[in-house]
């Protein structure tokens, strides 16, 4: 099988690095990835300005490149420019840091996996709750154990996002859920005369049990089907009929 892997951390990230060894010993890998940090840099695109392409290396068991635009640049610019790669599925991340519930839309991991379902692939977003000092070695494992279960289980254009628990806690098994709700007491802090920085922790906010927030919270491995499509059809639908009427 041939894997496009990227993240939003940069191409020498210990997560990317981990999951490109553990799944080179029985696929084709080619690692595309950001040049540095472009963490919640959301689903956007380099439009004005050239982005610049570097072949790093880093381990003869695959191609790492690393591209000086966002997350979704590299999928789009991997389809293009190495179309004889032949991508089957792409993967993102394992990410420094957690993915979950509302935190997607502002995921620069989430948006590889959105970007890679836009050309038909199945796709998988995948995350760890530590933002330092994860076990990327054993969530490279359990990610290829995962990714293995749920291809047979896909269909074209679908999207997986996968979130692992404090890795301080033991892993208590694997949960397929719902995406749940992350508020942050959102603070601008001035560090210098006109400038600030943005800083906050996430909310107790109280979230149905089974969706991926209370879930990982828990020790558990949560696995969440996700669109793009942020069409709301029940609001759709009851107000359709009288807007009509605008005209």
């Amino acid at each position: 099988m041939n894997i496009l892997l990227s993240n939003d951390d940069g191409v020498y990230s210990q997560g990317i690095l981990s999951l490109a060894k553990k799944l080179s010993v029985n696929n084709n890998v080619l690692v595309v990835a950001p040049d540095g940090n472009r963490s919640a840099c959301s689903h956007s695109l380099t439009i004005s300005k050239s982005v610049k392409l570097e072949k790093v290396d880093i381990d003869k068991a695959f191609d790492v490149y690393a591209l000086s635009g966002t997350p979704a640049d590299c999928v789009k610019f991997s389809k293009i420019i190495f179309k004889d790669f032949n991508t089957d599925i792409v993967i993102a991340g394992i990410n420094k840091g957690h993915n979950l519930g509302s935190d997607i839309l502002y995921s620069g991991t989430v948006s590889i996996a959105l970007e890679a379902s836009f050309f038909g692939h199945v796709s998988f977003a995948v995350s760890s709750y530590n933002l330092e000092n994860g076990d990327y070695d054993l969530f490279a494992d359990y990610t290829e154990k995962i990714i293995n279960f749920l291809l047979p289980l896909s269909e074209k254009g679908d999207v997986w996002n996968i979130n692992f628990p404090d890795n301080n806690k033991k892993i208590q098994g694997v949960k397929l859920t719902s995406l749940g709700k992350h508020i942050y007491s959102d603070n601008y802090v001035e560090v210098a005369k006109g400038e600030y920085l943005l800083s906050g922790e996430p909310l107790c906010l109280e979230n149905e049990e089974d969706c991926d927030i209370y879930w990982c919270e828990k020790g558990y491995i949560t696995v969440t089907p996700i669109l793009f499509n942020k069409t709301d059809y029940k609001k759709l639908g009851e107000v359709k009929e009288k807007c009509e009427q605008l005209l």
